[in-house]
């Protein structure tokens, strides 16, 4: 519900192979679905959130779980519980999944949007304690530095989109390509 879903999936492609890495209930993934991506992929670890989904293939694993290349990898509101560390291991691997002309797709929160940020804080901290998520890390960087580390690794980003207006939460995204 204080996810800008819409404002996300409006940047997969029509007939694009989606892979969702951390998907949840599969929201994102039955949104492309919809929306007309061709085959939808969504990997989820937390097999309580793990669901038939008409459309969209639905495994309960890590990324390691899903081999081949697709159009587009979506990863939405995951690296936050992932520790800052392990973040460029993690991004290299949906950078491999990317066929070359490939879309990245990170929507995360922006820390720099203090009153919000802080609000997200308290909602995450509080949906950790009852065991909602998996991931114990609250890892978040600037749109600054996380636009560097797309660069770092090799892709193409766009400027970092906020997209959180009119919501709680201050949701930013990054658009990055895969040239070669």
């Amino acid at each position: 519900m204080t996810c800008p879903f819409l404002r996300v999936v409006r940047h997969v492609p029509a007939g694009a192979a989606v892979l969702e890495i951390g998907a949840g209930h599969g929201v994102f993934a039955t949104l492309a679905h919809a929306q007309g991506a061709g085959r939808v992929v969504a990997v989820e670890p937390d097999v309580r959130k793990v669901r038939a989904i008409d459309g969209v293939g639905m495994i309960a694993g890590y990324d390691e779980a899903v081999r081949g290349t697709f159009d587009v990898v979506a990863v939405i509101d995951v690296l936050y519980k992932v520790p800052i560390a392990e973040w460029d291991a993690m991004l290299a691997r949906m950078a491999a999944r990317l066929r070359p002309g490939g879309l990245l797709i990170v929507k995360e929160q922006d820390p720099t949007a203090r009153f919000k940020n802080s609000w997200n804080r308290a909602q995450e901290w509080l949906a950790s304690r009852l065991h909602l998520t998996l991931g114990e890390s609250f890892s978040y960087e600037s749109p600054a530095a996380f636009t560097a580390r797309l660069e770092r690794l090799g892709l193409t980003p766009e400027p970092p989109h906020r997209i959180d207006r009119w919501y709680p939460h201050p949701h930013v995204l990054y658009l990055a390509r895969k040239l070669v």
